[in-house]
């Protein structure tokens, strides 16, 4: 019995030894051929080139049937809003810079171009129109509305200017409250004040 326990383990480990060798040969027989073909390329100069066919929407040119978006980014929510979209019309035709020094003086920047459409993006230093927000005014902070063109304003002084003072507030809730952040634009004024249990 000792002799065929051990035939058979002698066998098992024999097997194992030769499959093991056989893919080693197997992965470097594929590396060294892998290998030749590079060197074969790289003698012949690089002259064979892999090609893929693309099907592109890049366009030089307004094409007449595209759209053109314009969008507003309002910097301190970073809310971006579509203000309104027209056909081409009489920009078909022109190019990216074209379309971009048009509109330059309005402010607004290409941020796409492609064949079904242009988008045109004007960044403002505000936040979105008809908002309740956090900031501050004579080192408290108090409670803005913003109007339709996203200019804030204090409704009423006594109820909005809170007597929380920014002389308690760390550093970086000072920044966000002056440069403005999306946590601080509320939809209603509610939500703005509860906003406000966070310093106090």
């Amino acid at each position: 019995m000792d002799n065929r326990k051990v035939r058979t383990v002698v066998l098992v480990i024999f097997t194992i030894l030769i499959l093991g060798l056989s893919c080693y040969i197997c992965v470097v027989g594929f590396q060294n051929v892998n290998m030749n073909r590079e060197i074969k390329q790289v003698r012949q100069g690089n002259k064979t080139y892999d090609t893929v066919n693309t099907n592109s929407n890049i366009s030089t040119t307004v094409p007449e049937k595209a759209k053109i978006i314009f969008k507003i980014k309002y910097n301190k929510s970073g809310e971006l809003k579509t203000e309104k979209e027209e056909l081409a019309g009489k920009l078909a035709g022109k190019s990216k810079n074209e379309v971009e020094n048009i509109y330059k003086t309005a402010g607004y920047k290409v941020n796409k171009f492609g064949a079904k459409e242009v988008v045109l993006v004007k960044e403002v230093d505000k936040y979105e129109p008809n908002k309740y927000v956090l900031g501050i005014k004579n080192g408290l902070i108090a409670i803005y509305k913003t109007d339709n063109q996203g200019n804030m304003f204090i409704e009423n002084e006594k109820r909005d200017v809170t007597d929380i003072k920014t002389s308690k507030l760390k550093e970086e809730d000072i920044r966000l409250l002056t440069k403005g952040d999306k946590y601080f634009e509320c939809n209603t004024r509610d939500e703005a004040e509860s906003r406000l249990e966070d310093y106090e």
